[in-house]
């Protein structure tokens, strides 16, 4: 074969560009920088920033602060990747094990983009669309707003349910709220009230702020509508990382991704990609979450 089955380390300038193509469908990735992360368990200490300096008179005691802390951990998964290809493009790219890897970089990094947003909003493993156990939804636990038909009156309902207590630094859009605000108008000259959301929805800002669109905001690939529509926030209190090497392996036999058909019998080789990212949520009350009015 031209490359080895065992599992390929890739070269760290390599795990680093698939690190940064994440931003590409990824609005955690794109709104919250990337943290070096330890494979161990990882706490983080966060102040509630409640306290205030106290003014005492000669001799007066000092009384009890209201600042106080807690701990998160980071609960660390491991996301793995499948693509599979006709085994005539492996031969093509013998001549170099980091060809064949770069020209699955771009598939490999927005399914690793996209698992990051749906454990971290949905608790859902984006593949078959079903609820990890163990995981807490940022859906469940933000400061949830009922989205109404003015797509800038919701914003703003967005930014009062957070930022009296915490710094707003940006927004994760889904398409469809997207739209709705790039289709708002001034009423008196028609004019678009967000021009700055273009017309294939990928707006790098929104008011002011930081904004990313996808579709992991809403969940597509959960069966289910999860009603979300947009979160809005302080994304620097989401925290993320790699926690270990960026792994690859060919896979030149079997039936690795269960589809019920063999790639030796179907001339068909397959590159699985494996990443174990630690992330963790410092304060969910920090985000506001857009949901649309459930149905009968």
């Amino acid at each position: 074969m031209p490359t080895a089955t065992s599992n390929i380390i890739l070269p760290r300038d390599v795990a680093a560009t698939i690190a940064d193509k994440v931003k590409d469908s990824s609005t955690i990735a794109k709104l919250s920088a990337a943290t070096p992360t330890l494979f161990a368990e990882h706490g983080y200490v966060v102040f509630n920033g409640a306290g205030e300096a106290e003014v005492l008179a000669e001799g007066q005691k000092a009384s009890k602060s209201d600042a106080d802390f807690k701990t998160v951990t980071a609960k660390t998964f491991r996301v793995s990747t499948i693509s599979r290809v006709n085994e005539e493009v492996a031969y093509a790219d013998e001549d170099s094990r980091l060809e064949v890897i770069s020209s699955l970089q771009a598939d490999q990094a927005a399914q690793i983009g996209r698992a990051l947003d749906y454990v971290i909003y949905h608790a859902v493993n984006p593949r078959t669309g079903t609820a990890l156990d163990g995981y807490t939804a940022l859906s469940g636990t933000a400061v949830s707003v009922e989205e109404t038909s003015d797509a800038a009156a919701d914003l703003d309902s967005l930014a009062n349910a957070v930022s009296d207590d915490y710094d707003i630094t940006g927004i994760a859009l889904s398409r469809k709220f997207a739209a709705r605000l790039r289709s708002t108008r001034v009423k008196n000259t028609g004019a678009r009230l967000f021009p700055e959301v273009p017309l294939n929805l990928d707006a790098g800002q929104v008011d002011g702020i930081k904004a990313a669109t996808s579709a992991t905001v809403n969940g597509r690939a959960i069966s289910k509508d999860t009603l979300c529509r947009a979160f809005l926030g302080n994304f620097d209190l989401i925290k993320w990382g790699l926690a270990r090497d960026i792994t690859a392996e060919l896979i030149p036999y079997g039936d690795p991704d269960n589809t019920g058909v063999d790639l030796k019998g179907s001339g068909q080789v397959a590159y699985r990609c494996t990443a174990h990212i630690a992330a963790a949520v410092l304060e969910p009350k920090a985000f506001a979450v857009l949901k649309a009015k459930a149905t009968a």
